[in-house]
């Protein structure tokens, strides 16, 4: 092979190993070509539009979400034998983030608590909603996206919106990966 035609192969090849990347992010920006990938890093359910807690309650625990990131679980009733349980999987999964683990709160929301219970988990915020109707409301809305009938768990951006939402799908190991994911983001 010459060298004038082995330099101009050369150009060529160059050329259109260059060109590649930009024509396919082209064809795919424009819709010449449908892909979407198979999965994503996230397995919990973004929540769209975004809920601002603060917007739909007065207490003062709605305004104190912001700077962190808070691990919601809600139970529509009044919270009795079944809270323990409910703030044991709060706390495993708080214990899960290892060394940013002070970088999610736990709040576990009911319609009532009974005062009878002993208070196993004192770093557990315990939010009662009673007289909270504009909140009961959303939660129960939003419920239909995670866990169903008033249930849910929920996680809240330090911005102090409810951006997350897990279904009864989702595996422990699953939702463990995504909060470890989400702390990891915002700030080491």
């Amino acid at each position: 092979m010459q060298a004038k035609t082995k330099n101009r192969l050369t150009i060529i090849f160059t050329a259109v190993l260059f060109m590649a990347p930009v024509v396919v992010a082209y064809m795919l920006s424009s819709g010449l070509i449908e892909y979407q990938p198979d999965s994503t890093k996230n397995h919990g359910h973004f929540v769209s539009p975004l809920v601002k807690l603060a917007d739909h309650t007065d207490a003062p625990w709605a305004q104190a979400l912001a700077g962190h990131w808070t691990l919601i679980r809600r139970t529509p009733e009044a919270c009795g034998a079944q809270c323990p349980a409910l703030e044991t999987d709060l706390h495993k999964y708080r214990l899960s983030l290892g060394h940013r683990l002070e970088k999610m709160q736990l709040m576990l929301m009911a319609d009532d608590f009974l005062s009878d219970l002993p208070d196993a988990y004192p770093h557990i915020q315990k939010v009662s909603l009673a007289g909270e109707e504009a909140l009961v409301q959303v939660m129960d809305e939003l419920s239909q996206v995670s866990l169903q009938n008033g249930h849910g768990l929920y996680v809240v951006a330090p911005e102090g919106y409810l951006m997350m939402a897990f279904t009864p799908e989702n595996t422990s190991s699953e939702i463990i990966k995504d909060l470890s994911l989400l702390v990891k983001r915002k700030g080491d």
